[in-house]
């Protein structure tokens, strides 16, 4: 349990904002009642990520591996929040197993990850092309090591047939000036 007087409970009326994203984690916090959205700003514009209601926990991630925020926290509506001082949680994480400290701490990194894999997904033609042509790529590559399929096999007719259509609507798109960056490199593949 958490000792109750280092914890505080506060109002907040709608749209205040707990945190933004780039912020260092100073607190997590639990919607006691009320409603608090998690927002991401893209180049395309704001996208709500989640919704947390009464009893949820929020903002832990930044206190549990030391990164910055990873998205901005606003309440939706008139809300009661406790707040949970970062010295708080950092106690009581190191008060236990170093093996379930580490496994805590593996699970947020994993879930840091499907973030940034969802925020890097494809959004300009260009980024659909390139993963376009990776995946062909890559099914090439798996259809060359079957050896039970035959070189000639229509599948790989297919193949060729479609990678020869990427190429062709890369170069229909070479000069086009795409509204929303490229967001997809080569370390995202």
């Amino acid at each position: 349990m958490l000792p109750p007087d280092e914890l505080t409970k506060e109002r907040y009326k709608q749209g205040t904002v707990l945190f933004t994203e780039g912020d260092a984690g100073d607190a997590a916090y639990i919607v006691h009642s009320g409603s608090v959205g998690i927002f991401k700003e893209i180049e395309d514009g704001r996208i709500q990520l989640a919704m947390l209601k009464d009893g949820e926990l929020f903002g832990e991630m930044a206190i549990i591996d030391g990164s910055p925020r990873m998205a901005e926290a606003v309440t939706l509506e008139d809300s009661v929040i406790v707040k949970i001082p970062k010295d708080v949680l950092e106690s009581k994480l190191t008060s236990h197993d170093p093996f379930l400290r580490a496994l805590i701490l593996i699970l947020v990194n994993n879930l840091r990850n499907v973030h940034r894999a969802y925020m890097h997904r494809p959004r300009s033609v260009h980024d659909y092309l390139i993963l376009f042509a990776t995946h062909a790529e890559g099914l090439r590559t798996y259809l060359d090591q079957l050896e039970e399929l035959d070189p000639e096999a229509e599948a790989l007719k297919k193949l060729t047939a479609l990678e020869n259509a990427i190429r062709d609507i890369r170069h229909l798109f070479s000069g086009h000036e795409d509204r929303r960056r490229n967001v997809v490199t080569d370390s995202d593949l």
